[in-house]
């Protein structure tokens, strides 16, 4: 952004003949920024005589408006449809897909640089991730992550005493299409984490190629850089399940920021609103939580009136075809005993 005394100067020195060298040197800018200068004075319409009787900010801003202002007459592009244009290339290409799909159509629209910021803004706030190659390292049906949330609400209330407990919120989300999954639990250990894992599977009618679960003692056994050693009763449910059991690589946060960033949201998302009821049994925490789960994953992200912006839509149309049918029963765990 130029100050008024330079826009002003530069108009009357334009105006009076004198090239760009000269400009240039008088007062510090480049030919580009001249330009721009001389183009928007010509957009305005505006005499010199009349810039100079106004006061210099509102000079300054008639040139170079704030990023809000700047915009706010172009539309903003569909970034659904251009996402899914990204998912059906063999190799996504923002840059192409402004040019072929975007520009043609907007020859006045968003430029590359602004279209990039935005398009990682609706990665950002849709799918967790600001990354535009998202569509590349994201694979529809691929991935399940499991967490726990580590905030440990105080939600079930004793009848007989009134006191109230803490309770533990299991959760997962799928990698793609960001379809969320929670159920409540009296504590963390290894029944109520199959049990979990078993109802997700149930929720989403189908199995993803991996399970993602963070670094859990009840879960693994061990997990370091050459070895993997899961949990008898979770290595079962691997081999039932016919998937793989893939965990984040250790020490290394930015493996767990899918899980991470969805754990953030169902504890304000889902936490929050079952703060606004009384419950007096797990069975009725749980009801509570399938009916909020429902919601989140039906609700649009940004157009709640499109069913072509929800989790739920996502998952159906991305996800779920990419996954395989669940098998025949249900798991179950049983006692191991080792001899």
């Amino acid at each position: 952004m130029q100050s008024y005394s330079t826009i002003i100067g530069v108009i009357e020195l334009r105006q009076s003949g004198v090239g760009y060298r000269t400009t240039k040197k008088r007062y510090n800018i480049g030919n580009s920024t001249i330009t721009l200068i001389m183009n928007r004075f010509q957009e305005l319409g505006i005499p010199l005589d009349e810039l100079k009787a106004m006061p210099p900010k509102k000079v300054e801003e008639s040139f170079y408006p704030p990023e809000n202002l700047r915009h706010a007459d172009k539309e903003p592009p569909d970034f659904f449809k251009i996402h899914q244009q990204m998912l059906a290339m063999d190799t996504p290409d923002l840059s192409f897909v402004w040019m072929e799909y975007y520009k043609k159509e907007k020859p006045n629209g968003y430029q590359l640089s602004q279209f990039y910021k935005l398009y990682g803004d609706f990665l950002k706030e849709n799918f967790g991730q600001d990354s535009v190659s998202m569509p590349v390292e994201r694979i529809p049906g691929e991935k399940m992550y499991i967490d726990w949330v580590g905030n440990q609400p105080e939600l079930l209330t004793d009848p007989a005493t009134g006191e109230i407990r803490k309770v533990h919120v299991f959760a997962t989300t799928l990698g793609f299409s960001s379809c969320v999954y929670a159920e409540i639990f009296a504590d963390e250990k290894l029944p109520n984490f199959i049990s979990g894992v078993v109802h997700a599977l149930e929720y989403y009618g189908a199995i993803p190629k991996y399970l993602v679960p963070d670094n859990l003692r009840t879960a693994i056994s061990k997990h370091s850089k050459d070895e993997l050693t899961l949990n008898s009763a979770f290595s079962d449910l691997e081999d039932f399940y016919d998937t793989i059991v893939l965990p984040p690589p250790p020490r290394k946060p930015r493996g767990k920021s899918t899980v991470e960033n969805h754990v953030r949201f169902l504890e304000t998302h889902l936490i929050e609103r079952l703060k606004d009821g009384v419950y007096t049994s797990i069975e009725a925490l749980n009801r509570k939580t399938q009916k909020i789960i429902a919601a989140i994953n039906q609700d649009g992200f940004r157009n709640k009136n499109d069913i072509r912006q929800t989790r739920s839509y996502a998952f159906e149309t991305y996800d779920k075809p990419r996954m395989k049918p669940l098998p025949f029963g249900s798991f179950t765990t049983c006692d191991y005993r080792y001899f």
